[in-house]
């Protein structure tokens, strides 16, 4: 700790190291000294720490990232909770809905509604209790509907659309119509989440917007969604004058899939380079990943049918 909080260095990753698994002495410990480094260093810490656990996924830094939840600086708490994202524990949603709630710092609470869309997410896939995904899918509505602060209520959308309300379909149709094109964004990535295919002619007009990030956020739609009707105009951005959209295209071709994609993509791999070839040929096999899938699903539905007739005669 002592050589964590010299700001002369950058935080060592043996030094970040030791703050995995800490057991619940080392814990306490980590807290009292914690509270004397300044907020700037703090902050430095919490973010190298999370950056570093995306590198070595053997490295468990949920116990000192709960612990940090309660950290006087906001800016510290969302690096916090921005480091327990991925955390599947249900326990961790009072606290996330607490200061989704009641946090004075926007960025905080806009940490804390992303965070959350994890779970509602799990509830979908009936991993958590229905009850719990309710809770706080009503907590991000609620946000979405009634706070002023517009980040706060975007990233509540944005992590409400992995349900299937109605409820929360209303609020994304209400963010999409919104007069800031930042809403309309939102509303982009909450379709893409639904996987609710009422919102494909939306997601393909948008696809030709004006505004490069939302047209990033329509492609990233279409491969999520999996449209296939969005193919031809998806092949087309794949020369879009942002390289960010060219990237998101080439990743949205390879959820979609089909032979029309495929063809693109190997089209495009002949006269790529670099990471952008890689980039293109773990598209390209994903796509073929893809279509593996759905003809064994086409097979398996078929031999079902033919088992039925037998039954039937």
């Amino acid at each position: 700790m002592h050589d964590l909080a010299n700001e002369k260095h950058p935080p060592a990753k043996d030094d970040l190291h030791q703050l995995s698994d800490l057991s619940s002495d080392q814990l306490k410990e980590f807290k009292s000294l914690w509270s004397h480094i300044p907020a700037s260093r703090r902050l430095t810490i919490m973010t190298a720490l999370g950056k570093y656990a995306e590198e070595n996924f053997d490295l468990d830094i949920n116990a000192v990232s709960r612990v940090v939840l309660t950290d006087s600086d906001g800016l510290v708490r969302a690096a916090a909770i921005h480091n327990l994202w991925e955390s599947e524990s249900p326990d961790l949603i009072a606290p996330f809905l607490n200061i989704l709630v009641n946090d004075p710092q926007p960025e905080t609470r806009a940490a804390a509604a992303t965070a959350l869309s994890m779970f509602v997410s799990l509830g979908e896939l009936e991993v958590i209790d229905e009850s719990l995904m309710h809770k706080v899918e009503e907590a991000l509505l609620g946000v979405f509907n009634g706070d002023d602060i517009p980040e706060v209520r975007r990233h509540a959308l944005e992590s409400a659309g992995f349900s299937e309300s109605q409820e929360v379909a209303e609020a994304i149709r209400k963010a999409y119509n919104d007069r800031d094109e930042s809403f309309k964004i939102s509303a982009l990535v909450a379709m893409g989440r639904s996987l609710d295919h009422q919102w494909n002619p939306i997601v393909i007009h948008e696809l030709e917007n004006m505004n490069p990030r939302i047209r990033f956020e329509a492609a990233r739609a279409a491969g999520e969604l999996q449209l296939r009707d969005a193919v031809q105009a998806l092949g087309e951005l794949t020369r879009d004058v942002e390289v960010e959209v060219q990237e998101i295209v080439i990743w949205a071709l390879g959820e979609i899939g089909g032979e029309d994609a495929r063809e693109i993509l190997a089209k495009l791999l002949k006269r790529a380079k670099g990471e952008r070839a890689e980039l293109i040929d773990e598209s390209l096999a994903n796509a073929e990943l893809v279509d593996d899938i759905a003809e064994f699903d086409l097979l398996a539905t078929d031999d079902l049918e033919d088992e039925l007739k037998r039954r039937l005669n």
